[in-house]
Formats: C-alpha cells, sequence, structure tokens
C-alpha cells in the first residue's frame, strides 16, 4: 500500500476538490487524480464520488479514509521514535523509497527487530552521494548499470566508496493501450524510430538508461515526475522506458501496456564508504535488499 496516495486521498476528504488538495500538497493536480485513481484500482472499490461540485467519499470510503488517518498516525509517531536514534541511516532515490524500499523495511524489522533504520530520501542522486562522502548516511542505494558506479551516466563517486550490485531491475517499454506497436515483437531501432518518448528529466536514471539503450540522439521530452510521465503514455502522447515496478498497477489495470521488446535490466546497486566500518550494520539489510 502506497503511503502517499492514502495521505491525498485522506486530504481529498478534507479539501474537497481535486485543485484544492493539489495546492495543499504540493502537487499537480493530475498526480492527485492518479493517486486516488491507483488507490481505488488497488483496493477494487471507489473511495468517491464524483461530480462537477467536486469530489465527495462514499460511505464505506470515509469509514476507510477515517481508519486509514489513524493508522498513519500511529505510523508517523513510530517513525519519529525510530528516527530519533537509527542504527542506520540510508539514503535512496524516491522511487526507490517509495516503491521497493517499504516491503524491505519490513521484512528487515521482523528478522532484527532491534535494528532502527532512518531512510533519507533524495531526488536528486549527486546530494545522495555527497552526503554519504560526508558521513551523513551509512549507505545509499540507487539505480545503476554497468561495472563501475555511474556507468548509467551520472559522475562517478570517490574511489573509496564501495559498491555491490543487489539484484536486477527489469525495464519496460510502456505505451498506451491499442498502440500499433502492440501485438508483436518489436526491436529498440523501432522504438527510437517511433519517435514520441517521454522522460522524467536529464539527471533520472530512468532518462539516462533510454540514452544508454536507444543512443543520445534519441529524442525524449521531459515531463516532470513519475506520475506525470505515466499520465502521458496513458493518454496517448508517447512512449516511456521506465522500471517494472512503477508501473506494475497500471498494467494490471490495462492502463498501460508493455511493447514486447527486450530491455536490458537496471541494477540495485548499494554504496557504502569504505573507511567505515559498517558491514556488520549493513549485512541484515544487504540480506533484505537481495530477497525484495
Amino acid at each position: 500500500m502506497d503511503t502517499d496516495q492514502l495521505r491525498t486521498a485522506i486530504a481529498l476528504v478534507r479539501h474537497r476538490t481535486v485543485n484544492n488538495t493539489a495546492a495543499a500538497q504540493g502537487l499537480a493536480p493530475s498526480s492527485v487524480s492518479d493517486r486516488i485513481r491507483r488507490l481505488e484500482t488497488e483496493l477494487g472499490a471507489p473511495l468517491f464520488t464524483r461530480s462537477r461540485a467536486g469530489m465527495r467519499p462514499t460511505a464505506a470510503g470515509r469509514a476507510y479514509l477515517t481508519a486509514a488517518a489513524a493508522a498513519l498516525a500511529a505510523l508517523d509517531d513510530a517513525a519519529e521514535q525510530l528516527s530519533a536514534t537509527p542504527d542506520l541511516t540510508v539514503g535512496a532515490q524516491a522511487s526507490i523509497v517509495a516503491e521497493l524500499l517499504p516491503a524491505v523495511l519490513d521484512d528487515l524489522h521482523r528478522a532484527h527487530p532491534v535494528l532502527r533504520v532512518q531512510l533519507r530520501p533524495e531526488a536528486d542522486r549527486d546530494r545522495l552521494l555527497a552526503a554519504l562522502e560526508h558521513g551523513e548516511t551509512d549507505a545509499v542505494v540507487l539505480l545503476d548499470a554497468g561495472e563501475h558506479v555511474g556507468d548509467l551516466g551520472f559522475a562517478g563517486p570517490a574511489p573509496e566508496l564501495a559498491h555491490l550490485d543487489l539484484r536486477a531491475v527489469a525495464m519496460v517499454v510502456v505505451a498506451p493501450p491499442r498502440h500499433p506497436l502492440l501485438g508483436r515483437r518489436v526491436t529498440m531501432a523501432q522504438i527510437q524510430r517511433t519517435g514520441g518518448l517521454i522522460g522524467r528529466e536529464p539527471r533520472c536514471s530512468f532518462w539516462m538508461a533510454t540514452r544508454r539503450w536507444l543512443g543520445p540522439d534519441v529524442d525524449l521530452t521531459a515531463v516532470g515526475g513519475l506520475a506525470q510521465v505515466r499520465e502521458w503514455v496513458a493518454t496517448g502522447r508517447g512512449l516511456a522506458l521506465l522500471p517494472e515496478f512503477a508501473v506494475r498497477a497500471d498494467l494490471e489495470s490495462g492502463r498501460l501496456a508493455a511493447v514486447d521488446v527486450e530491455v536490458p535490466p537496471l541494477r540495485l546497486r548499494l554504496l557504502w564508504r569504505e573507511d567505515q566500518d559498517t558491514s556488520g550494520r549493513l549485512r541484515p539489510l544487504l540480506y533484505a535488499l537481495t530477497q525484495a
């Protein structure tokens, strides 16, 4: 369950309209709508009724979101206690924190209930690496490719940073339903010739992966966050190369479709400083990440 989706749905009950909720949460209206739609799809039931006057919770939706608000408040309190004295501080790219790490931390807590881990989400990869180099975090989890840190296309860190590849992260080219490339095997060259490729922004791992596998001259349009990329694809404005975990719900619901093309995976990579004795504390996290 994505807690950001829950928080947005709870805020929508309070603010009543998508635009007011978007302003209160610092999101685009399309992102609010996307979060509500994905949450309802996951739950298999509508939470709101839609009208020109706005969105109103159904009776069942109000009861569910009231209970969810209480549960989130309890989780927030627990997180405050957890972050007060962390045994391990782990930085990670925002998409990894949102999609991959919650289940990892659940498994880690069950296996090692006394190990306290504080997450430090960061959209900017350079700031993540700088925090690790300066000793502000114990480890960093990011997406990369190749044998060396930064082979995906970003500047490599200082040489004293060690790294370990934890698992492959499947990538998929997504298209709107009924796109002409669907229903048959295609090549990356055909994807490149199709044009209309969409990405987040040039520093994004998914953007770098697209350029790595389709060539530096591929025409890419930056549209902002991951939710906006999915929205543009779903409304027929182009194709996108994204990690499978980020579009799993869209593929299952039929909102997006996967193009049948061979795409090399990215690598989920853990980095840490060799000059710090964190190997013992990292070992449980390493295991949990490899099992995710």
